[in-house]
């Protein structure tokens, strides 16, 4: 019985994979096989067919290829390297998704916030009405960039300067900056928007803005030939992409220095790493043991091991009387880093909550991390308008552990806390979920860190030497030290 059992399985598949009968040889030779196998061990045996099918629940018949010319995906051209203008990496592309798939995506962002949101009033929005407004905006979308606009468009209507949506090349690029490999062509300046032009914030290590004689608190007033505030005008935020371009292009800039004189400046664009930039700075005040600090933003890898290794260079041949710590400027990043950070400086202890729809956790500094070296020095921390999120929480902490004064113009009143939700598409939604409170309860979103000593005044407009903020924060300190 078995026999015939085996026999039949035999004769089935292989008509199954060479769609043919088998020749009476082939069979005979199969039965005397089986019969012998079957005597000899008693028991029921898996036969292995010569066919390379895998059983499955639908059956693919595979044709034995024929040798042949295959298609070798074409290779993405490279630049030739060369001393001067060397070639960016390559940039991520957008990948396109079917209707169905853009239909999901929409409402799977559209209910992270419907169920996570911070406020449970949406900023004033009837959020069902967002969803109607939007889902004719996703099926009109025309290409991945469209599509992914809609989306950044959506959580803009939150109106809240914390949410927002990025794309799986936003993603990427974001990413590569947090990591330090990000490439761009470009002068490698970092800029923000002032009523004149750009305020120059931060230059790369020996990049061409720096060796063309670009300096921070310097003015960018008009590029080539074409005024700043003009260019914002026709393009808006993506006016800065003007001073980016192709490594190996010149570019032409109308400076304004701190001092008030005009210059032309003629730049070769070239490819800029993100680690060109250095976030954390120290330096020692001329004539004096008081130290300055500064930290441009807590969103990258290990920061307080740069700031610990920094100031550890900072006081190995003298000893500070007086620290400084300037965080004006700075964006904010994560808490994390933040609280590590501020363990350098304090021993641990609450420096208030944070708390949403459903959530609540105290916000506590680490312990057995700070510099016995500061120990005992005195800490004037410096802020202003642009004082962002974890920046300004950074600050409070300083403030409220009493370790440090605060100096200089109110904060940005912007630290609600993000949590990010990435989809299946690589795409990822940064969402306020959390609001800051100090201990005592006190909500400082749109109202700020309020300094213990205001310094009114755009502290970029004047030279380093003449800056009122640094003058009042050294003044500061001399009223504490004992000299």
């Amino acid at each position: 019985m078995l026999l015939w059992y085996y026999t039949c399985i035999f004769l089935f598949r292989f008509k199954l994979e060479y769609r043919e009968i088998p020749t009476l040889r082939t069979v005979m030779l199969f039965i005397l096989c089986a019969s012998m196998l079957i005597c000899c061990q008693g028991v029921v045996v898996p036969i292995t067919l010569p066919a390379t099918v895998t059983p499955s629940v639908a059956v693919i018949v595979t044709v034995p290829p024929t040798p042949r010319p295959t298609h070798t995906p074409r290779s993405t051209y490279t630049p030739t390297p060369t001393i001067t203008v060397p070639p960016l990496a390559p940039t991520a592309t957008l990948m396109p998704l079917t209707p169905g798939q853009r239909e999901q995506l929409f409402d799977q962002v559209w209910t992270v916030v419907r169920d996570n949101y911070v406020y449970d009033n949406y900023n004033g929005l009837d959020w069902d009405a967002i969803h109607a407004m939007f889902a004719p905006r996703v099926s009109a979308a025309t290409t991945p960039e469209d599509f992914y606009q809609v989306l950044r468009d959506m959580i803009i209507k939150l109106n809240d300067d914390h949410s927002w949506f990025e794309s799986p090349q936003d993603v990427v690029a974001a990413q590569g900056r947090f990591d330090g490999h990000l490439e761009y062509g470009g002068i490698g300046a970092m800029m923000r928007v002032v009523d004149e032009g750009w305020l120059v914030t931060q230059l790369a290590r020996e990049g061409p803005a720096e060796k063309a004689g670009l300096q921070r608190r310097d003015i960018v007033l008009a590029v080539d030939g074409v005024a700043v505030p003009q260019l914002i005008a026709g393009r808006g935020a993506g006016a800065l992409h003007a001073v980016r371009g192709p490594p190996g292009s010149r570019i032409k800039l109308t400076v304004r220095s701190a001092e008030g004189t005009t210059r032309q400046i003629e730049v070769t664009r070239r490819a800029i790493p993100a680690s060109s930039f250095q976030q954390v700075e120290v330096e020692r005040l001329p004539t004096s043991q008081i130290g300055v600090l500064r930290i441009s933003t807590f969103n990258i890898d290990r920061l307080d091991q740069h700031v610990q290794f920094n100031l550890e260079q900072l006081v190995a041949d003298e000893p500070l009387a007086g620290l400084i710590i300037d965080v004006r400027g700075n964006n904010g990043g994560r808490l994390d880093y933040m609280l590590k950070t501020l363990a350098l400086f304090v021993d641990g202890g609450i420096i208030g909550s944070q708390r949403g729809r459903f959530f609540r956790a105290d916000l506590v500094v680490p312990t057995g991390m700070t510099l016995s070296v500061l120990a005992e020095v005195p800490l004037v921390v410096l802020i202003d308008p642009e004082t962002i999120s974890a920046a300004e929480i950074f600050t409070a902490g300083l403030q409220v552990l009493g370790r440090a004064q605060v100096v200089g113009m109110p904060s940005a009143g912007n630290t609600e806390n993000l949590r990010a939700h990435e989809f299946f598409d690589g795409s990822r939604l940064w969402l306020a979920e959390l609001a800051y409170h100090l201990p005592d309860g006190t909500i400082i979103e749109g109202q700020g860190i309020i300094p213990d000593l205001i310094v009114d005044g755009e502290w970029w407009r004047f030279a380093p030497a003449d800056d009122p903020q640094i003058q009042a924060a050294v003044a500061e300190l001399q009223s504490v030290l004992v000299w």
